[in-house]
C-alpha cells in the first residue's frame, strides 16, 4: 500500500502524448492564435510550465501537434482502393477535421504559418506524392491537399451531420479520382 505522502509516478511518454492530444484538439478547434498554452495545460491537466518544458514555446507545441495528428490519423498509408470513400467518411465524422483545420486556421497568424507550410511539405505533401506515384504526383498532392482544405472549411459553417450526403459522395468521388489518375 502506498504511502499517503509518496509521490505519484510520471510516465513523460503518456503525458507528452495527453499534451499533445489536448493541442491537436484545442488548435483544431481555435486556431493557433485563439488557442493558449494555458488552454491546453488544463485540457491535458498539466501545469503550463510542463508544456513548455517539453516543448519549450507555442510554435514548438503547434509543430508537434500537427506532426502527431498526422500520425495519429495516418491518411496516407492506406491501400489506394476506395480512399476517397473512407478519407470523405473520415472527415465528416466529428471531430475529424482538426488536422486540417489546423493547417487553414494556421494563415492568419505568420509564426503559425511558418510552421505549418513547413510541416505541411515534408509531413504531407511530400508523403503524400510519394504514395500516390507518378504520374504528376506534386500536383496530385496538392490537389488533394485543397479538395481536402476547402470541404474543410465548408464543413465549419455546418453544424455536425448537417453535410448534405450528395456533397460527402462528391468529395468521396473527387479525392478518388485524384487517387486513380495516371
Amino acid at each position: 500500500m502506498k504511502e499517503a505522502n509518496e509521490p505519484r509516478k510520471r510516465n513523460a511518454a503518456q503525458t507528452r502524448e495527453r499534451i499533445l492530444t489536448a493541442a491537436f484538439n484545442a488548435f483544431g478547434e481555435h486556431g493557433y492564435g485563439s488557442t493558449g498554452i494555458r488552454e491546453v495545460a488544463q485540457r491535458a491537466e498539466v501545469a503550463s510550465s510542463l508544456i513548455l518544458r517539453y516543448f519549450g514555446s507555442k510554435a514548438n507545441l503547434f509543430h508537434d501537434a500537427i506532426v502527431f495528428g498526422i500520425v495519429k490519423e495516418s491518411m496516407f498509408v492506406r491501400e489506394k482502393r476506395k480512399f476517397g470513400e473512407r478519407m470523405a467518411k473520415m472527415m465528416v465524422d466529428s471531430g475529424q477535421t482538426n488536422l486540417t483545420a489546423m493547417m487553414v486556421l494556421a494563415i492568419a497568424d505568420p509564426e503559425a504559418q511558418d510552421v505549418a507550410r513547413k510541416v505541411l511539405q515534408r509531413h504531407v505533401l511530400e508523403p503524400l506524392a510519394e504514395w500516390l506515384g507518378p504520374p504528376q504526383a506534386e500536383a496530385r498532392a496538392l490537389t488533394l491537399y485543397g479538395i481536402m482544405s476547402g470541404f474543410t472549411i465548408q464543413m465549419r459553417m455546418f453544424e455536425p451531420g448537417q453535410m448534405p450526403q450528395a456533397a460527402v459522395k462528391w468529395l468521396a468521388r473527387a479525392m478518388q479520382d485524384v487517387v486513380d489518375e495516371d
